[in-house]
Protein backbone atom coordinates (compact mmCIF):
# COMPACT_ATOMS: atom_id res chain seq x y z
CA UNK A 1 0.00 0.00 0.00
CA UNK A 2 2.93 2.40 0.74
CA UNK A 3 4.72 1.68 -2.68
CA UNK A 4 1.21 2.25 -4.55
CA UNK A 5 1.03 5.76 -2.85
CA UNK A 6 4.92 6.65 -3.17
CA UNK A 7 3.98 5.46 -7.21
CA UNK A 8 0.87 7.60 -6.98
CA UNK A 9 3.14 10.95 -5.55
CA UNK A 10 6.05 10.21 -8.15
CA UNK A 11 3.25 10.29 -10.88
CA UNK A 12 1.87 13.41 -9.20
CA UNK A 13 4.80 15.52 -8.95
CA UNK A 14 6.23 14.33 -12.64
CA UNK A 15 2.59 15.99 -13.84
CA UNK A 16 3.36 18.88 -11.90
CA UNK A 17 6.68 19.52 -12.78
CA UNK A 18 5.91 18.88 -16.97
CA UNK A 19 2.82 21.54 -16.11
CA UNK A 20 5.86 24.10 -14.60
CA UNK A 21 7.47 23.61 -18.06
CA UNK A 22 6.72 26.72 -20.46
CA UNK A 23 5.85 25.50 -23.76
CA UNK A 24 7.87 25.02 -26.58
CA UNK A 25 6.46 27.36 -29.08
CA UNK A 26 6.90 29.78 -26.32
CA UNK A 27 10.71 29.26 -26.18
CA UNK A 28 11.74 29.50 -30.08
CA UNK A 29 10.94 33.22 -30.79
CA UNK A 30 13.13 33.74 -28.17
CA UNK A 31 16.52 32.09 -29.55
CA UNK A 32 15.36 33.21 -33.19
CA UNK A 33 15.84 37.05 -31.28
CA UNK A 34 19.01 36.35 -30.24
CA UNK A 35 20.64 34.82 -32.99
CA UNK A 36 19.39 37.03 -36.16
CA UNK A 37 20.80 39.69 -37.66
CA UNK A 38 19.99 42.71 -39.23
CA UNK A 39 20.50 43.06 -42.37
CA UNK A 40 23.54 45.65 -42.26
CA UNK A 41 25.29 43.24 -40.48
CA UNK A 42 25.03 40.18 -42.25
CA UNK A 43 26.21 41.99 -45.14
CA UNK A 44 29.34 41.89 -46.80
CA UNK A 45 31.23 45.40 -47.53
CA UNK A 46 32.30 46.18 -50.94
CA UNK A 47 36.02 45.99 -51.68
CA UNK A 48 37.87 49.18 -51.33
CA UNK A 49 38.68 50.97 -54.62
CA UNK A 50 42.83 51.32 -54.54
CA UNK A 51 44.52 54.47 -54.06
CA UNK A 52 44.23 55.94 -57.64
CA UNK A 53 42.16 58.36 -59.89
CA UNK A 54 40.94 58.31 -63.25
CA UNK A 55 39.39 61.38 -63.28
CA UNK A 56 37.38 60.33 -61.22
CA UNK A 57 36.87 59.84 -56.85
CA UNK A 58 34.44 57.40 -57.44
CA UNK A 59 34.52 54.12 -55.13
CA UNK A 60 33.03 52.01 -57.51
CA UNK A 61 36.12 49.15 -57.77
CA UNK A 62 36.29 47.00 -60.73
CA UNK A 63 35.91 43.51 -58.89
CA UNK A 64 38.71 41.45 -58.42
CA UNK A 65 41.00 44.29 -58.04
CA UNK A 66 40.71 44.96 -54.58
CA UNK A 67 43.81 42.67 -53.31
CA UNK A 68 45.70 43.36 -56.62
CA UNK A 69 49.72 42.94 -55.95
CA UNK A 70 51.20 46.11 -56.70
CA UNK A 71 54.99 46.01 -57.49
CA UNK A 72 57.36 48.95 -56.96
CA UNK A 73 58.43 49.23 -60.50
CA UNK A 74 56.98 48.45 -63.88
CA UNK A 75 57.06 45.09 -65.15
CA UNK A 76 57.72 44.16 -68.62
CA UNK A 77 55.70 41.19 -69.98
CA UNK A 78 56.06 39.44 -73.42
CA UNK A 79 53.17 37.76 -75.79
CA UNK A 80 54.54 34.25 -75.85
CA UNK A 81 52.72 32.30 -79.43
CA UNK A 82 51.66 28.82 -78.28
CA UNK A 83 50.79 27.67 -81.81
CA UNK A 84 49.24 23.81 -81.35
CA UNK A 85 46.68 26.18 -78.91
CA UNK A 86 46.19 28.75 -81.35
CA UNK A 87 46.72 30.94 -78.59
CA UNK A 88 49.51 32.83 -76.76
CA UNK A 89 50.65 32.94 -73.38
CA UNK A 90 50.81 36.53 -71.48
CA UNK A 91 54.01 36.21 -69.08
CA UNK A 92 56.29 38.06 -67.15
CA UNK A 93 59.73 38.72 -68.72
CA UNK A 94 62.93 38.89 -66.03
CA UNK A 95 61.17 40.39 -62.89
CA UNK A 96 64.42 40.57 -60.64
CA UNK A 97 62.15 39.09 -58.04
CA UNK A 98 59.54 41.86 -58.32
CA UNK A 99 55.77 40.90 -57.56
CA UNK A 100 54.43 40.58 -60.75
CA UNK A 101 50.56 38.85 -61.97
CA UNK A 102 50.00 35.77 -63.01
CA UNK A 103 49.96 34.55 -66.97
CA UNK A 104 47.44 35.52 -69.04
CA UNK A 105 46.08 32.44 -71.59
CA UNK A 106 44.61 34.01 -74.83
CA UNK A 107 43.06 31.62 -77.54
CA UNK A 108 40.94 32.30 -80.48
CA UNK A 109 38.00 30.40 -81.40
CA UNK A 110 36.15 30.74 -84.42
CA UNK A 111 32.02 31.93 -84.02
CA UNK A 112 30.35 28.31 -84.63
CA UNK A 113 27.24 30.29 -86.20
CA UNK A 114 29.17 32.49 -88.03
CA UNK A 115 32.73 30.71 -89.02
CA UNK A 116 34.18 34.32 -90.73
CA UNK A 117 34.11 35.93 -87.09
CA UNK A 118 36.58 34.99 -84.38
CA UNK A 119 35.96 35.32 -80.61
CA UNK A 120 39.36 36.06 -78.41
CA UNK A 121 39.17 34.60 -75.04
CA UNK A 122 41.70 35.77 -72.00
CA UNK A 123 41.97 33.71 -68.88
CA UNK A 124 43.57 33.35 -65.65
CA UNK A 125 46.92 30.74 -65.96
CA UNK A 126 46.09 28.16 -68.56
CA UNK A 127 43.47 27.35 -71.32
CA UNK A 128 41.17 25.60 -68.74
CA UNK A 129 41.38 28.66 -66.21
CA UNK A 130 39.38 31.20 -64.94
CA UNK A 131 37.74 33.64 -67.39
CA UNK A 132 38.76 37.13 -67.39
CA UNK A 133 37.02 38.43 -70.61
CA UNK A 134 36.47 37.39 -74.14
CA UNK A 135 35.26 39.73 -77.31
CA UNK A 136 34.37 39.40 -80.62
CA UNK A 137 35.27 41.83 -83.44
CA UNK A 138 31.88 41.58 -86.05
CA UNK A 139 33.11 40.60 -89.72
CA UNK A 140 32.32 43.30 -92.18
CA UNK A 141 28.78 43.38 -93.66
CA UNK A 142 27.76 41.05 -90.65
CA UNK A 143 24.20 41.87 -88.83
CA UNK A 144 26.30 40.62 -85.60
CA UNK A 145 27.24 43.62 -83.56
CA UNK A 146 30.69 43.29 -82.27
CA UNK A 147 30.70 42.84 -78.19
CA UNK A 148 33.28 42.71 -74.97
CA UNK A 149 32.54 40.91 -72.24
CA UNK A 150 34.31 41.29 -69.15
CA UNK A 151 33.17 41.41 -65.37
CA UNK A 152 29.73 39.24 -66.04
CA UNK A 153 28.98 42.35 -68.54
CA UNK A 154 28.54 42.17 -72.25
CA UNK A 155 28.44 45.45 -73.96
CA UNK A 156 28.82 46.49 -77.81
CA UNK A 157 32.48 47.56 -78.17
CA UNK A 158 31.43 51.01 -79.59
CA UNK A 159 30.25 51.41 -76.40
CA UNK A 160 33.24 50.75 -74.34
CA UNK A 161 36.03 51.78 -76.72
CA UNK A 162 35.40 54.95 -78.09
CA UNK A 163 38.10 56.24 -81.35
CA UNK A 164 38.98 59.92 -80.77
CA UNK A 165 40.34 62.32 -83.12
CA UNK A 166 41.73 60.78 -85.71
CA UNK A 167 41.44 57.18 -84.93
CA UNK A 168 44.64 57.29 -83.22
CA UNK A 169 43.38 57.99 -80.07
CA UNK A 170 41.01 56.00 -78.08
CA UNK A 171 38.71 56.17 -74.84
CA UNK A 172 38.11 53.25 -72.65
CA UNK A 173 34.85 53.72 -70.40
CA UNK A 174 33.88 50.10 -68.70
CA UNK A 175 29.54 50.67 -68.60
CA UNK A 176 29.79 49.02 -64.84
CA UNK A 177 32.58 51.36 -63.53
CA UNK A 178 33.46 54.80 -63.46
CA UNK A 179 37.03 55.08 -64.11
CA UNK A 180 38.84 55.94 -68.23
CA UNK A 181 41.73 54.56 -69.70
CA UNK A 182 43.15 56.85 -72.31
CA UNK A 183 45.15 55.09 -75.61
CA UNK A 184 47.12 56.84 -77.94
CA UNK A 185 49.46 55.47 -81.00
CA UNK A 186 51.16 59.04 -81.66
CA UNK A 187 54.48 57.88 -79.89
CA UNK A 188 55.85 56.55 -83.20
CA UNK A 189 57.24 52.79 -83.38
CA UNK A 190 53.55 51.55 -83.57
CA UNK A 191 53.29 51.22 -80.15
CA UNK A 192 50.50 52.17 -77.81
CA UNK A 193 49.90 53.84 -74.86
CA UNK A 194 47.62 53.88 -71.66
CA UNK A 195 47.60 56.68 -69.93
CA UNK A 196 44.98 57.84 -66.76
CA UNK A 197 44.37 60.81 -67.56
CA UNK A 198 43.63 63.07 -71.24
CA UNK A 199 47.31 64.25 -69.46
CA UNK A 200 49.87 62.43 -71.53
CA UNK A 201 52.87 62.22 -68.88
CA UNK A 202 54.85 59.71 -67.33
CA UNK A 203 53.44 60.66 -64.08
CA UNK A 204 49.66 59.63 -65.86
CA UNK A 205 51.60 56.69 -67.95
CA UNK A 206 49.90 53.09 -67.01
CA UNK A 207 51.35 50.79 -69.72
CA UNK A 208 52.86 50.03 -72.93
CA UNK A 209 52.07 48.04 -75.49
CA UNK A 210 54.80 47.38 -77.97
CA UNK A 211 54.65 44.77 -80.50
CA UNK A 212 57.91 43.35 -82.33
CA UNK A 213 60.00 45.28 -84.69
CA UNK A 214 61.82 43.00 -87.02
CA UNK A 215 61.40 39.53 -89.03
CA UNK A 216 62.57 36.56 -88.05
CA UNK A 217 65.80 35.44 -89.60
CA UNK A 218 68.75 32.72 -88.58
CA UNK A 219 70.98 33.70 -85.88
CA UNK A 220 68.75 36.18 -84.56
CA UNK A 221 67.11 36.53 -81.11
CA UNK A 222 63.34 35.94 -81.09
CA UNK A 223 61.67 38.90 -80.53
CA UNK A 224 57.93 38.77 -78.84
CA UNK A 225 55.57 41.95 -78.52
CA UNK A 226 56.02 43.38 -75.20
CA UNK A 227 53.59 44.59 -72.22
CA UNK A 228 55.00 47.27 -70.09
CA UNK A 229 53.18 47.91 -67.14
CA UNK A 230 53.63 50.43 -64.42
CA UNK A 231 52.63 49.67 -60.68
CA UNK A 232 49.78 51.78 -61.16
CA UNK A 233 49.19 49.87 -64.08
CA UNK A 234 48.56 46.74 -62.31
CA UNK A 235 45.94 47.76 -60.42
CA UNK A 236 43.25 47.58 -63.20
CA UNK A 237 45.39 44.98 -65.23
CA UNK A 238 42.46 43.32 -66.33
CA UNK A 239 40.97 46.54 -68.54
CA UNK A 240 44.46 47.50 -69.81
CA UNK A 241 44.97 43.59 -71.40
CA UNK A 242 41.54 43.49 -73.12
CA UNK A 243 41.70 47.26 -74.21
CA UNK A 244 45.11 46.61 -75.77
CA UNK A 245 44.06 43.67 -77.74
CA UNK A 246 40.58 44.95 -79.10
CA UNK A 247 42.66 47.97 -80.18
CA UNK A 248 45.43 45.99 -82.11
CA UNK A 249 42.86 43.79 -83.22
CA UNK A 250 41.10 47.02 -84.78
CA UNK A 251 44.90 48.95 -85.78
CA UNK A 252 45.71 45.37 -87.71
CA UNK A 253 42.26 43.75 -89.24
CA UNK A 254 41.55 44.14 -92.96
Amino acid sequence: MRALKSTNVDLISTETNETLKPPIQNIQPSISRSTSRTPSESRVPPPVHPSIHYGSESPVTPPGYAATTKPTESITYIFEPRPAENAMLLRPAETGGREARHPYHISVTLNCFTPSSHITSIRKYERQGELVGDFEIAAKESKNVSTVYLRGYENPIEEVLVPRLFRNQWTWKPTETHFVLYWDDSAGGNSIACFKSKDKTNTNLLAKFIPRSHMRKPGREIEYTKFEVTPAGHEVFDDILISALIIERLRTNA
